[in-house]
């Protein structure tokens, strides 16, 4: 890679792979489930030794075990960690962190703030398991239930501000923020994870405004997890955005390069 580039590569649901020079973090990597459409190789998540998790749940820690290696450091939360340990990962690979951490993982400075998850009402949780979809594939939907079910946040959902090269990512694993904390605005760039509300719009337009990052990333639109994910049509954010921001829209697998600040600025259009 040339000097001070950095790469973005989007893999489905919230898994990022950001490379700059010889170092390399993973968010929250993520197998699609066999029945989902979208495959991805299995060394896709191959040489990247720093694994930072988001949150506790299934679609962002159900691949850890099989990714893994004796080199590997997972930086996650007391409930993922327990969920991980439980499901066979050692404890010499995991490194229990919190909100207010930061650390180092090769050139990348990391601070870890306190995050919130979408919240998840009662009729998006009936939705989900009583959809026609669900009730067209009954085979396995109880083990899939309880794969989910058996992965917690606990509210212990975390975002992070990656620092590297003299600009900021700001990684997001699901579109909500805390309430009373203050978030660094202007990032960079910025990972939206587009999914799990029917106001998915008004709720990312309304941390677009709070947060005003130089550039969006789309993840999680994607269906990867079925019954209980669904493709998502993202053209009504992507317009809002693209007025006042640089919007990126990947397909799986896809990368791009974080473009300079000033290049960025340049196809900014105003303010909302």
């Amino acid at each position: 890679m040339p000097e001070n580039e950095i790469r973005i590569t989007w893999y489905g649901t919230a898994s990022v792979r950001i490379t700059a020079g010889d170092s390399q973090l993973l968010i929250d990597p993520f197998f699609p489930l066999p029945d989902s459409k979208i495959k991805l190789a299995r060394n896709a998540f191959d040489g990247c030794s720093r694994i930072l998790i988001t949150h506790g749940h299934f679609d962002h820690i159900g691949s850890i075990r099989e990714i893994v290696r004796s080199d590997t450091a997972v930086y996650c939360t007391k409930a993922p960690y327990q969920s991980l340990r439980r499901k066979g990962v050692r404890k010499e690979n995991l490194r229990l962190i919190r909100a207010g951490s930061v650390f180092s993982a090769g050139d990348f400075t990391i601070t870890a703030y306190q995050g919130s998850h979408i919240k998840l009402t009662l009729r998006d949780g009936l939705k989900a398991v009583f959809c026609r979809r669900a009730r067209q594939n009954r085979k396995g939907l109880l083990t899939k239930f309880l794969k989910f079910t058996s992965c917690r946040e606990k509210k212990e959902a975390l975002c992070y501000v990656a620092e590297v090269y003299g600009r900021r990512i700001l990684i997001l694993g699901s579109l909500a923020l805390a309430e009373h904390i203050r978030y660094p605005a202007g990032a960079d760039l910025a990972m939206f994870p587009y999914q799990g509300s029917e106001q998915i719009f008004d709720i990312a337009k309304r941390i677009y405004e709070q947060l005003r990052p130089q550039a969006v990333l789309l993840t999680h639109f994607d269906d990867t997890f079925p019954p209980f994910s669904q493709e998502i049509d993202t053209s009504e954010i992507e317009q809002y955005l693209s007025r006042y921001t640089k919007v990126i829209k990947l397909r799986q697998g896809d990368s791009f390069t974080l473009p300079n600040t000033a290049s960025i600025s340049s196809h900014t259009g105003g303010q909302p």
